[in-house]
């Protein structure tokens, strides 16, 4: 028996107590048709005959289902109509169709492990023939698709709390028509918290795993009565739970996930079957499905290694006719469920690869240091490219380099894969050598997404090398600023959030500007139109792109004066350096035909100015200025509606409104998967340095911990 234990079920640290209540939970918990239950089965039976399913109902349930929901169905006296689905496990339509009968009155959609089905299209089809969708997302909490929560359209969703974080119970149910809330429990639920908080000790120490007997014991055999059983169904949850959970609940989490589960597919991806072969960018994977035809075999020998994986859903419901799914069947007698949870560091992540005992299929990768930006140019462009960044330009990076960190050491490195393709390049520099050697990203400061410039399906593997190539140089404090939130790199890197920043993105998803309007509530659509119409009937107003190199200076004068106008009171963003940067970024940018820089002329002079960019079919809003003497005519306003227009219009696939949650850029997008700042740090000084990041106050500071520590 060897080291610390490994679980599915996420552990739960004892400093989640003293954590600061969120001020926005996850959906569905801040909605008014929310209702929490110990279990999702409680909500089952409890919410379905609210939404008016009445005894000798039928309902339309998948065959691959867990037992329980089938279970609370039938104590209610609904009548069960099981479909099989495809070889996705999603409902096929013709399916379904074959069993409508006029007794069926709703479709059951299961949110497999966490992978959104596609719930805007069964939906339609439900209000077609006038049934009641019910979405079961006990594995899927805090997963979305197309920036939609798995949930949100059902006529009832529930959701399984206790699944995704160490919680001792709870569920939610999200419901068109909520039953009556419960009366709160007084009990912690003792037994359930104890043994979350065991499993946060043992999962951090190899001694206590082996002092508790780690998993030596044989586990109890299964019973499928006792796993079915609809229990107390009145059952609210544990005090302890409603303490814990706006402590805990963090939507991050599902990113995490996704990084975890992408490692163990990028290996085991040929033991998996559809939907589980991709992970959707949405996705809040609950664990990893390994199919394996010795899965007793295979559970022994994790077991062995201190790795608590089980068989997932081995058996039908009683009700259910399970001679005529025998596909289903096969799957049930092969799965087991491997650990993927937010709490898994990549030493345990790499433990749950080593203890199934395969042959490796990562691509190896070897690492090759780059002893200037300018040497790298070609290698650096075709990634870049590929990365749809123009933060991950070589243009940017070497441009950033002469003006922010001329004399600093540059440690980035090319990552090949084994057969010669670059693969990434980690851009990292020594940011600070006394009293601290921190490490961080070319480009800082400037860029508003950071990160290894590879594709993005190449993200786990560069990850992987970026944390070779940290474990090889020498530093106390690695800080990786700006990185998308939902790639998961804390996970990766296994690095501490230090902080979390807004990125709303406008995806267009092929709307023309009409439909993209009219979407929006009629306040929002009158502003639009009204704004930009007494602008045109009180004055000569013209939208001036520039294109010209001749006049760009000139243009950057006038943003430069606009903006420092507009934040007067509070300083200019632009500093000197900043400035400069830019008058030499600009130029580059408008030659590679990236540049975005219009300007509102009103009367023959320029009241706001807009710079930004259009690279890898998006268009990025970087920065913008304004005359305050004319925001009675919201010109800043009407000039980004122009620039919305207008990107959509040449086929622009998203709009990115960068860093920053502003009010304004929520009006108009549709996603926001946020930006992560993450720290590692390596000895006592780098370890105290860490500490004092996350406690300059509520969004701290990473050029604080630049002056404040390493006083550079």
């Amino acid at each position: 028996m060897t080291g610390a234990r490994i679980g599915v079920w996420p552990p739960l640290a004892f400093g989640a107590y003293t954590k600061r209540r969120r001020r926005e939970l996850p959906f569905p918990l801040a909605n008014d048709g929310c209702r929490l239950f110990a279990r999702a089965r409680h909500g089952l039976w409890d919410a379905l005959p609210a939404i008016g399913l009445q005894p000798g109902d039928e309902v339309l349930v998948p065959a691959y289902h867990h037992g329980s929901e089938i279970e609370a169905l039938l104590r209610l006296g609904l009548v069960c109509r099981f479909y099989s689905g495809d070889e996705a496990l999603a409902p096929d339509e013709r399916e379904l169709e074959s069993l409508l009968s006029p007794g069926v009155r709703a479709l059951f959609l299961i949110h497999y492990l966490g992978f959104p089905q596609d719930s805007s299209r069964w939906r339609r089809w439900c209000d077609e023939r006038e049934l009641l969708l019910i979405e079961d997302a006990a594995q899927a909490w805090l997963a979305e698709s197309d920036g939609v929560p798995v949930g949100l359209l059902g006529d009832l969703s529930v959701f399984c709390l206790y699944k995704t974080f160490g919680l001792p119970d709870g569920a939610a149910v999200m419901s068109r028509h909520p039953p009556q809330p419960l009366e709160r429990q007084r009990s912690l639920h003792v037994g359930a918290l104890a043994g979350r908080h065991a499993a946060f000790l043992m999962a951090n120490s190899s001694l206590l795993t082996t002092i508790a007997g780690g998993l030596s014991r044989r586990p109890r055999s299964y019973d499928p009565e006792l796993d079915f059983a609809l229990g107390e169904p009145r059952s609210s949850p544990s005090a302890a739970t409603l303490f814990l959970l706006p402590r805990i609940a963090d939507r991050q989490a599902s990113a995490q996930r996704r990084a975890n589960y992408s490692l163990l597919l990028e290996e085991f991806g040929d033991q998996v079957s559809p939907p589980f072969t991709v992970v959707p960018s949405g996705a809040s994977p609950f664990a990893f499905p390994l199919e394996s035809d010795r899965r007793h075999e295979l559970l022994e020998q994790l077991r062995a290694r201190n790795i608590s994986a089980f068989p997932l859903w081995s058996a039908f419901h009683p009700a259910a006719p399970a001679d005529q799914f025998p596909e289903i069947a096969a799957r049930r007698r092969r799965t087991i469920a491997l650990p993927v949870h937010q709490e898994l560091t990549p030493a345990a992540v790499e433990r749950v690869l080593g203890a199934v005992r395969r042959p490796t299929r990562r691509p190896s990768f070897t690492l090759e240091p780059i002893d200037s930006i300018d040497a790298t140019q070609d290698d650096w462009t075709s990634l870049a490219e590929r990365s749809a960044s123009i933060f991950s330009t070589w243009e940017w990076a070497s441009i950033w380099w002469r003006h922010f960190a001329p004399s600093s050491e540059l440690l980035a490195h090319k990552c090949y894969t084994n057969d010669g393709r670059l693969l990434a390049i980690l851009p990292l520099y020594l940011s600070s050598g006394r009293p601290l050697r921190i490490l961080r990203f070319v480009g800082h400061g400037q860029a508003d997404l950071l990160g290894p410039i590879c594709e993005p399906v190449d993200r786990i593997t560069a990850a992987r090398a970026l944390r070779q190539l940290l474990a090889e140089l020498d530093f106390n404090v690695f800080l990786g600023e700006r990185l998308p939130a939902d790639a998961g790199w804390s996970a990766s890197l296994g690095g501490k959030v230090l902080r979390l920043d807004a990125n709303p993105v406008l995806r267009f998803a092929g709307q023309s500007w009409e439909d993209l309007v009219a979407a929006r509530s009629a306040n929002f659509r009158e502003q639009v139109r009204r704004r930009e119409r007494k602008l045109l009937r009180e004055h000569e107003v013209h939208f001036r792109l520039v294109e010209d190199q001749h006049d760009l200076q000139d243009a950057l004068d006038i943003l430069f004066d606009l903006h420092a106008a507009r934040w007067q009171a509070r300083g200019r963003w632009f500093g000197s350096e900043s400035e400069r940067f830019h008058r030499e970024f600009a130029p580059v940018a408008l030659a590679h035909d990236w540049l975005r820089f219009w300007l509102l002329e009103v009367d023959g002079k320029a009241v706001a100015a807009w710079y930004g960019f259009r690279f890898g079919g998006a268009e990025s809003y970087y920065q913008a200025g304004r005359d305050p003497a004319w925001d009675r005519f919201s010109v800043g306003f009407v000039l980004l509606v122009h620039t919305i227009r207008s990107a959509l219009e040449d086929g622009a696939l998203e709009y990115r409104f960068l860093l920053g949650a502003e009010p304004y850029k929520y009006r108009f997008a549709t996603h926001d998967a946020g930006l992560e700042t993450i720290g590692l740090s390596r000895g006592v000084a780098g370890g105290i340095a860490l500490t004092a990041a996350t406690t300059l106050g509520h969004r701290p500071s990473i050029a604080g911990l630049g002056r404040r520590i390493a006083r550079n």
